[in-house]
């Protein structure tokens, strides 16, 4: 991974990163393998562990043991059932016999290179190789490496602990992954010059090695180095040995925090360059804290230039002054690191001189003032003004060097500390958007992961630079100098307490307006003001309704009407349809006993038919009701769709139910039409009523038998 970054003027600070940073693959494997034993375990309910550090970086141990894995000093600390983990450096043989006889669940994160170096050592001695291991006998890697020899072993360090060895036969050399290529050259060249005959297996971690060439190459470009890994990383303080054989000043820091501008020039060139333990975001927070600092500087260019520097000649001491009468007992000058009190004697754009009860004044560049730049530190303190600093440094000409700044941090500290332990909400400006997420000032450097940003996933999260947030502390780390924040717990903690008072104030039967948040098959959530209510498919509308997203869709503002609210499970019921009119309420006018009225078939059921008279009201045609034949099932007479005269024979408003006869509105509407026929058979003499039935009476039985094919006569 690279990333790069330069600077704007000339006398601002030029950082070069170098090309390669970030977690190598065996690291990166191995946490990914930690991470999700530590998932898969949390619904087992086992307890994870990792034999000492998974890997030798604090901050990254510190991330996996919130998530539940605990560092093990040995493997008694690992009760039988639990897992435990190999670190990315390895294990020898014999403790994973041990722990699997013991009963502990044993996962294996050895970077795949060690595993190699294992392997080989193991190789090598059963083919009678007394075997040299070049590394540092004290490191967990080189431990298990001599673990799985199964002959003569020897752990050197340097060429010249070659010398004290006594060997015979056939020489083989590994080394630890992280050695430098140079020392295992010199070593196998000593043994050479023993007249030995030397197998030289190449164990050596390629990522490694391009770091360390890297380190050498920006150490000839840089003024000042930073290297950025663990204080216990091998191959991070190989990186900090190649920075200092430069004859360069090099830092060696665990995080931005623990980066001091005092170690900067203007002008200067920084170098970055990071352990393969290093996760590239912590270096990235590295080179935005040295943008900071150059942003602090190009600041204080521009707006310091308008002060003369030096003092007036009214400030300046008279020649011939008259000492004092008497000697004044001064007591010893303060040590770095003393936080002390001082009234502040003299402000200008260039520093604040402060007396601190001692024979030289303070001094405490505007820099120091705070975390924010200021163009002029007058704004922030007065002469005659009391404050509290801390001693970063004592000055080449003996003044104690202040910083208001760190004295600060230490009370956003115990604030942030408060905040954590007591879960109180506080107020985070964000400065700047990196890796992963956002950087915030809260006293101190804050980190609000992306995932702890808003209610949902945000994918770009540039608008937020610039804004203020309430957050959560839900972690605070001062040893580590470490502070995660939460704007996601915060938003949930007042949705919960919005919830809670709607949930409070809703009194059933009540308008509420809602936002539509889903939309199922059962129905919808609204959102009406903090807490989500049940609008059940059948609360709709009046009319039957196949499918929720016919009615509503995500997004919807509506208005609802609260049917019911459990305060004790914490559920609302909504209903859309009670909103509007009831069509039922005028079902009894519009719909009389007797009547015969038009419907559309809209249900067919084993028992009947439902017909839906007007939108919101249907009845039901029982199968007996579907003709005057007797009838096996109801789709022989009617379907979805069909358009049917029906008679009303029963209206109950209140169980909101109708019942309805096909069969009888057809028997109706023959008999209407026979009276039809006989008014108007009565107004014409001429037609008979055997013309106007037609027929209807032909061939049936009126009165009794026919004979010879006439009438009966009286």
């Amino acid at each position: 991974m690279a990333l790069s970054t330069g600077r704007t003027a000339k006398s601002l600070l030029e950082v070069l990163v170098a090309r390669e940073y970030g977690f190598c693959i065996g690291v990166k494997k191995a946490v990914e393998l930690a991470q999700k034993v530590a998932e898969e375990a949390g619904e087992s309910g086992r307890s994870v562990w990792t034999l000492g550090p998974l890997i030798h970086n604090r901050r990254v141990v510190n991330d996996l043991a919130r998530r539940g894995i605990r560092t093990a000093s040995g493997l008694a600390d690992v009760p039988p059932g639990d897992i435990l983990i190999l670190p990315s450096h390895g294990a020898p043989p014999e403790l994973l016999a041990e722990a699997r006889a013991k009963g502990v669940s044993v996962r294996d994160a050895t970077c795949p290179l060690v595993r190699k170096v294992q392997d080989a050592a193991r190789s090598l001695c059963r083919e009678g190789y007394t075997v040299i291991v070049v590394g540092d006998p004290s490191h967990t890697e080189v431990r298990s490496v001599v673990g799985w020899a199964s002959g003569p072993v020897h752990v050197v360090e340097s060429p010249e602990e070659v010398g004290d060895l006594t060997l015979e036969g056939k020489v083989a050399v590994v080394s630890q992954t992280t050695q430098r290529p140079e020392t295992v050259r010199r070593v196998v060249e000593r043994l050479r010059e023993m007249a030995m005959d030397v197998r030289v297996e190449p164990t050596l971690c390629h990522v490694t090695s391009r770091r360390q060439e890297e380190m050498r190459e920006l150490a000839q470009k840089v003024d000042v180095l930073v290297v950025v890994g663990g204080r216990q990383s091998a191959n991070t303080k190989k990186l900090v040995d190649i920075g200092r054989e430069s004859g360069k000043p090099v830092y060696h820091v665990e995080s931005a925090q623990d980066i001091d501008p005092s170690w900067f020039n203007k002008g200067d060139t920084v170098g970055v360059a990071a352990g393969t333990s290093t996760p590239d975001w912590v270096t990235e927070e590295v080179v935005a804290r040295m943008e900071e600092i150059n942003e602090n500087t190009e600041a204080q260019d521009k707006e310091g230039k308008a002060a003369s520097p030096g003092a007036g000649p009214e400030e300046a001491a008279e020649p011939g002054a008259e000492p004092a009468q008497e000697a004044q007992v001064i007591p010893p000058l303060p040590k770095a690191g003393d936080t002390v009190t001082g009234t502040v004697v003299k402000v200008s754009p260039e520093e604040i001189l402060v007396d601190i009860g001692y024979k030289t004044e303070g001094i405490l560049p505007p820099s120091e003032l705070g975390r924010r730049f200021v163009s002029d530190p007058s704004e922030v303190v007065k002469e005659g003004e009391v404050i509290d600093a801390l001693i970063v440094r004592i000055d080449d000409e003996g003044r104690p060097v202040l910083s208001r700044r760190r004295v600060a941090e230490e009370q956003a500290w115990r604030r942030l500390e408060e905040a954590h332990r007591e879960g109180l909400t506080i107020e985070a400006p964000v400065t700047s958007k990196v890796k992963g997420g956002l950087v915030a000032d809260v006293g101190t450097r804050g980190f609000i992961p992306a995932s702890q940003v808003g209610l949902e996933y945000i994918e770009d999260l540039s608008g937020y630079v610039g804004k203020t947030l309430k957050v959560k502390v839900i972690e605070v780390d001062r040893g580590d100098r470490r502070v995660i924040l939460s704007e996601k717990k915060a938003l949930e903690e007042e949705r919960e307490r919005q919830r809670q008072a709607v949930l409070e104030s809703l009194e059933e039967g009540e308008i509420r307006e809602g936002e539509v948040k889903r939309v199922t098959d059962y129905g919808a959530f609204v959102d009406i003001g903090g807490i989500d209510g049940l609008l059940h498919v059948s609360e709709m509308s009046w009319k039957r309704v196949n499918d929720p997203r016919e009615v509503v869709k995500e997004g919807d503002r509506i208005q609802v009407c609260v049917l019911k609210v459990d305060r004790e499970k914490e559920r609302v019921s909504l209903g859309l349809k009670q909103v509007g009119p009831d069509p039922w309420a005028e079902a009894v006018k519009q719909f009389p006993v007797g009547s015969i009225v038009e419907g559309r078939v809209v249900s067919v059921v084993d028992f009947g038919a439902f017909v839906e008279l007007t939108e919101g009201v249907e009845g039901l045609v029982h199968i007996s009701q579907l003709a005057p034949r007797r009838v096996a099932h109801p789709s022989e007479v009617v379907e979805v769709g069909d358009r049917v005269r029906v008679k009303v024979l029963k209206v109950n408003p209140k169980e909101r139910r109708i019942s309805l006869s096909i069969r009888e509105a057809e028997q109706e509407m023959d008999r209407r039409q026979i009276k039809k026929f006989l008014k108007e058979a009565r107004k014409d003499s001429v037609v008979t009523i055997g013309d106007v039935v037609g027929d209807l009476l032909q061939g049936a039985n009126l009165g009794g038998p026919e004979k010879d094919g006439e009438p009966d006569k009286d």
